[in-house]
């Protein structure tokens, strides 16, 4: 299909919530779509579960397809790699045994969680209520700078240079 002619269809469904050229697109675009998760290792019903969503999201947000930044087919495969990593998300399964955890950290390590507990405390002591924040919301809630930053109303590039501060900080403090 031709750019030009996608162009036409988007913005009639844009701004006319127009079906035929939704169905249009939908043809033109679905296969596409269905066929990268599948090879991205999703089964039939996910693929196409995801396929949905992406087509859904391309009918409902039609008006923010900017031709001058990029073609259709890049902007829908922007939608279908996020719809991909949020599906990874929210299946994945956190089976961390925190015992595994520390015979790694600690291989050395007798059971004496007396010395753990205290590097810990000593820790949190020297970090200020700031500092353990943002490292709570960016290890232990596994939140993006990106969200950090829009929840907390500071700038991407702060958020991250704080984060990198702390964790060197804290990396001084466990040697």
């Amino acid at each position: 299909m031709e750019n030009t002619k996608i162009i036409d269809l988007v913005k009639k469904i844009s701004e006319e919530r127009d079906e035929e050229a939704f169905s249009q697109i939908f043809d033109y675009i679905a296969p596409k779509i269905n066929s990268y998760f599948i090879k991205n290792n999703f089964n039939f019903e996910q693929s196409e579960e995801l396929t949905q969503d992406v087509l859904s999201t391309i009918w409902s947000k039609a008006n923010l397809f900017n031709p001058e930044k990029s073609k259709f087919i890049t902007w829908s495969f922007t939608i279908a790699r996020n719809k991909k990593i949020d599906f990874y998300r929210k299946t994945k399964k956190n089976d961390v045994n925190e015992d595994d955890i520390r015979s790694f950290l600690y291989p050395n390590d007798d059971g004496n969680d007396y010395e753990i507990e205290s590097t810990i405390n000593k820790i949190k002591e020297e970090l200020d209520q700031n500092q353990q924040k943002l490292i709570k919301m960016s290890f232990f809630e596994q939140k993006s700078h990106k969200n950090i930053a829009e929840e907390l109303e500071i700038p991407l590039g702060t958020v991250k240079s704080r984060i990198r501060t702390t964790l060197n900080k804290m990396q001084k403090l466990l040697s």
